[in-house]
């Protein structure tokens, strides 16, 4: 079996090789970690230093949400990337269920890139106004700064994977599936 098989688009080959690769050095760097994270939770000295810790004001939501749940974040990291190995795979052997999963997942991806690009503050804390008066001048520079490339990123991302999504699910791509 070729990597780039004669008869099939090489870009959609190369591509779909590229992502299963970083996807498997991804999903093991996925397991290492929630298996650092396991055992870091596993010592009695780590719940008696978080004790008394409060979570800081003004956090953003999804920062929040992946204090609370940490342990579910690592593992549907780890469930994450080895899908997206699976799919990537998948594709390479044009399967139409990879197919339909990847089309899914990116089209998903694209949806999150929109509403970091709407609302960045989800990811990135807000600037601290006091009556609104700036309390920390430097800090609501960096976070602006912050906001303006989570924006710049999205963009860049979820238009990309927008793309990927359209070519495999309404492009001349779609045909070369069984």
């Amino acid at each position: 079996m070729k990597l780039l098989p004669e008869g099939r688009s090489k870009g959609l080959s190369a591509t779909a090789l590229a992502a299963a690769g970083v996807c498997g050095l991804m999903a093991i760097k996925a397991v290492h970690d929630l298996f650092t994270l396991m055992g870091v939770f596993s010592t009695p000295a780590l719940y008696l230093s978080l004790a008394g810790s409060k979570v800081p004001y003004g956090m953003p939501p999804l920062a929040a949400l992946l204090t609370r749940h940490i342990r579910l974040a690592f593992a549907f990291a780890l469930v994450f990337w080895f899908s997206a190995l699976v799919l990537a795979a998948g594709v390479w052997l044009r399967r139409e269920w990879a197919r339909r999963g990847a089309v899914s997942v990116l089209y998903l991806l694209a949806a999150a890139a929109l509403l970091l690009l709407v609302y960045p503050w989800l990811a990135v804390p807000r600037p601290l106004y006091y009556a609104g008066m700036p309390i920390v001048p430097a800090f609501n520079d960096a976070v602006r700064s912050a906001a303006a490339f989570a924006r710049l990123l999205a963009l860049l991302g979820g238009g990309i994977c927008l793309w990927w999504a359209l070519a495999l699910d309404r492009g001349g791509l779609k045909n070369e599936f069984h």
